[in-house]
């Protein structure tokens, strides 16, 4: 049986050590893209609403955000990726009076951002895209969503 020679053991080291770090870096960023496990009492119809990308693969970062309809108003919930509640609260349709009804509160995720985001409290809440086209906006800051929303609305004109 041959022994290798000092040059092909080091050439040997190297190319496991290339690989192994080509195999952490790829995981690392496929576990930064992944979406996290639910937390309880999230529901299913919540969305992951990513944060935006650190640059360094890590664990993913966001939070949850769920809608409904409860005694005749909408209702949103931004729950932290480990549970905790970060805002719970009314919500206004864009430009109406009324509630979107439960059947339609299907959260759009390309378009409910961080971008579009009030503060409320000391949280930054997003403004929640339906994918009927309905804009949901926190009531205790709807003034400013609005102007969000018109402000997007005149871009796309």
């Amino acid at each position: 049986m041959k022994r290798l020679s000092l040059f092909e053991k080091s050439v040997a080291v190297l190319t496991v050590l290339v690989v192994a770090i080509i195999v952490a870096v790829v995981g690392g960023y496929w576990w930064s893209n992944s979406t996290p496990h639910r937390p309880r009492g999230v529901p299913e119809s919540a969305v992951f609403l990513r944060a935006p990308a650190t640059g360094a693969p890590g664990a993913p970062r966001g939070q949850w955000l769920s809608c409904w309809v409860s005694e005749g108003h909408n209702r949103c919930k931004l729950t932290d990726k480990d549970g905790s509640t970060k805002f719970e609260g009314d919500f206004l349709p864009y430009g109406r009076d009324g509630v979107v009804a439960e059947a339609q509160l299907k959260i759009n995720l390309a378009k409910t951002t961080k971008q579009d985001s009030v503060w409320a409290g000391d949280t930054w809440v997003p403004l929640v895209y339906l994918d009927n086209g309905e804009v949901l906006i926190p009531a205790v800051q709807y003034e400013k969503g609005k102007l969000i929303v018109e402000k997007e609305r005149e871009k796309t004109k």
